[in-house]
């Protein structure tokens, strides 16, 4: 493999002495290249072809946001990365089309490494040259809703209060309005009526929340995507979530592994906002055991967005996670939800001998004989399609 190779550029050396010295014990494996300006880095960048591009803000010969525009443009399957001592609205709005990470300053070395190793498994995702220069060169990259940023942040306090998780929620009213619908979805067991976001919360757990709230806010950020094939992608995810969640408590998942289940299927599609939008030309591979394009790009996204690999992995090999490097329960579940909707779509059944369901493997993961119970359960349900 590679050797992993880093570009950091700041006009004050004293800075980069500083990253050279504290970053030593982290990236002892890595090759880490460090400019005192964005010339002599663009002078560089073809022959030490950087992994990952590390740049100050504000520099006096070039701003860092103008030079992250040039490497898109010369070098886009590079990681840009951005550091600030200043981060609001305004400066999140003018490098969201160019920096991948935006990162505040001052910042603890070890915070930093852990950035560059999440950089740097993006560049590990099984991604065609193509198709990671395309998502380089994307002028426009969904970022994470400002309302689920917020949400995140307070849960990370000590004392969390559900009124002010609601008052969080109710800046935006058709997020509020879909968690109150999905907290009263028939998917979820419930008898009573949630009628208010605090009944909705306690209902729902923190997590689900906090994902719903994404979700949702991720794909209203693409106009170019019209009111119908926006409704028909959340009304799937939805979907699959739901069944995701049913599907995890049959198997007697933690509380935890069911929350995951429920946002992997939430976000299970997420690839397909830049195939909507035409920010991405997908080649077809008609090759039967590979991840396609598009849950690579959205693995890509969940990758930007701080998502835990086992998610990332997840994503690629959801409908083939016998190819995967470490198969999970986690992915696997997702593909039995999928398999078992298109199936029933077609009026079959996982439980025919034909169906194509991998038994072996979900054998291997010690999840065969619950899946089949939940099968059996699915195929006797109605498969709504009015969850969102």
């Amino acid at each position: 493999m590679d050797t992993p190779r880093v570009l950091f550029v700041d006009d004050e050396i004293s800075v980069l002495s500083s990253l050279r010295r504290g970053l030593r014990p982290y990236c002892r494996d890595w090759e880490l290249r460090f400019c005192q300006s964005p010339t002599e880095a663009l002078s560089v960048l073809a022959e030490f072809e950087p992994w990952v591009i590390v740049t100050d803000k504000r520099m006096p010969e070039m701003d860092g946001a103008d030079l992250l525009r040039r490497v898109c443009d010369e070098s886009p399957e590079v990681i840009r990365v951005m550091l600030s001592g200043y981060i609001s609205e305004e400066v999140i709005f003018e490098v969201a089309d160019v920096a991948h990470i935006l990162i505040p300053k001052p910042i603890e070395m070890d915070t930093l490494s852990q950035l560059l190793r999440r950089a740097i498994c993006l560049r590990s995702l099984p991604v065609s040259q193509d198709l990671r220069r395309q998502l380089g060169a994307l002028e426009s990259i969904p970022v994470l809703p400002q309302v689920y940023r917020e949400l995140s942040d307070y849960l990370k306090s000590d004392n969390v209060n559900v009124d002010e998780i609601g008052r969080i929620i109710s800046q935006d009213p058709a997020i509020l309005a879909k968690i109150i619908q999905l907290a009263n979805s028939p998917y979820l067991g419930f008898t009573g009526p949630a009628s208010d976001i605090h009944s909705a919360v306690m209902r729902l757990g923190f997590e689900i929340i906090k994902n719903v709230v994404l979700c949702h806010g991720v794909f209203r950020q693409c106009p170019a995507i019209d009111e119908t094939q926006r409704n028909q992608l959340l009304q799937r995810s939805m979907m699959l979530a739901l069944l995701s969640r049913q599907l995890s408590i049959a198997c007697g998942c933690s509380k935890q592994e069911v929350e995951k289940s429920f946002t992997l299927g939430l976000l299970h599609n997420v690839g397909a906002l830049l195939t909507c939008t035409g920010s991405i030309r997908f080649v077809p591979d008609h090759r039967q055991r590979q991840p396609t394009e598009e849950d690579v790009a959205g693995a890509y996204l969940l990758a930007l967005w701080e998502f835990e690999n086992d998610f990332v992995q997840a994503l690629i090999y959801q409908n083939v996670p016998s190819e995967a490097e470490h198969i999970t329960p986690l992915m696997c579940r997702l593909y039995v939800v999928k398999l078992a909707c298109e199936t029933k779509a077609r009026g079959g059944s996982l439980l025919d001998e034909a169906s194509g369901l991998d038994r072996s493997m979900l054998q291997s993961q010690g999840i065969l004989d619950k899946v089949l119970l939940w099968i059996d359960e699915f195929d006797n349900s109605e498969l709504k399609r009015d969850e969102s």
